[in-house]
């Protein structure tokens, strides 16, 4: 298993290599000196740079289903939910170097393994350097999992009411049929399941930034842009 000061290193090097890329510059005709990366925001004294939310962005391992959509700025939302809940719980749950590997050929799976390459290439990763962005994912993956397990109560109206008011529309723009209420009641309900478990994942992690020290340098975001 990966030990338990992985994180502290992980945060001296990134520490280390923000300073240098603060003072990189990039340089283009006619397109003057450009700030190629910058510090975002601290967490509890974790750095996060715009280069994070490149990475996490490109290979999509934030919470959610397509991170590409995301403004910067949500993402950088995202991010900040997951470093404070795997602050308090690293110490209690791991991840092993299978479980990394695992996901690692998950995610060449989904994009393709030329897509895979492309993306690494075009930031300067190699695979290994996802690692640390790996088991972030999948450590705040099982906290979520652990403590926001128990199977949350669904009325029949509520889906109803979903299913009138937002299966049937779905399925309408997409072109299809909609299926009768009684074959996809499973999955409505699980739907709205998901919704109320996002509620409370989200009130947590609202608790957990009023006891944190937070600070975000929207400047950064505006220069990338």
């Amino acid at each position: 298993m990966f030990k338990k000061a992985t994180r502290k290193k992980i945060c001296g090097a990134r520490w280390a290599g923000l300073l240098a890329l603060l003072f990189f510059m990039v340089i283009g005709p006619g397109s003057g000196q450009e700030l190629l990366n910058c510090l975002v925001a601290s967490v509890d004294n974790i750095p996060v740079t715009w280069f994070d939310l490149e990475v996490l962005k490109a290979f999509n391992l934030l919470p959610g289903t397509n991170n590409e959509s995301l403004s910067a700025e949500d993402r950088l939302e995202k991010y900040i939910d997951v470093l404070l809940v795997l602050r308090l719980t690293r110490e209690q749950l791991q991840v092993t170097p299978e479980e990394v590997g695992a996901e690692l050929e998950r995610l060449k799976n989904s994009l393709g393994a030329g897509e895979f390459d492309s993306r690494c290439q075009a930031l300067g990763l190699k695979q290994e350097d996802l690692t640390g962005y790996i088991q972030d994912k999948i450590l705040f993956e099982k906290v979520i999992g652990t403590r926001f397990n128990q199977r949350l109560y669904v009325s029949l109206k509520e889906i109803e009411d979903y299913y009138q008011q937002v299966y049937v529309s779905e399925q309408i723009a997409a072109g299809k049929t909609p299926a009768e209420l009684v074959t996809v009641l499973d999955e409505i309900e699980a739907r709205l399941q998901n919704k109320l478990r996002e509620a409370r994942v989200k009130e947590w992690t609202r608790e957990l930034r009023q006891r944190a020290e937070i600070a975000v340098f929207p400047e950064c975001l505006q220069k990338i842009r």
